[in-house]
């Protein structure tokens, strides 16, 4: 092995290794470009959960002209939002699971998600 190749891979391992790469690689769902996931968008106003979307093999994407996230929901529509948004991709590990959530829109209801969901 010559010195360019194990500088290389010495220069690969440390990208990897560096954990802001590491969080844009679970963003993005891969190493090389963004892919679909499962996620969870919370959409609150005035302290009150107004949206929730269970989101299944999506891509929720920030807006590059400004504030905000772009994402299609179930049914192909596409959604902006800004404001009060929690936008969580779910890991296979990790403590947040999709059977948590509840779609849940306060338009459609009379109580709020809370009342509904609360355990």
């Amino acid at each position: 092995m010559n010195k360019t190749s194990i500088a290389l891979i010495a220069l690969s391992i440390a990208i990897i290794g560096c954990a802001k790469f590491q969080n844009e690689i679970a963003s993005n769902g891969g190493l090389f470009g963004s892919y679909k996931g499962d996620y969870i968008v919370r959409n609150d106003s005035g302290g009150k959960i107004m949206d929730v979307w269970v989101l299944h093999d999506v891509i929720v994407q920030s807006v590059e002209s400004g504030s905000g996230w772009l994402f299609r929901d179930q049914n192909g529509n596409p959604v902006h939002l800004g404001g009060d948004v929690k936008v969580i991709r779910i890991s296979n590990s990790g403590d947040v699971r999709l059977s948590d959530w509840h779609e849940y829109h306060a338009e459609f209801s009379t109580k709020s998600y809370q009342e509904l969901y609360a355990k």
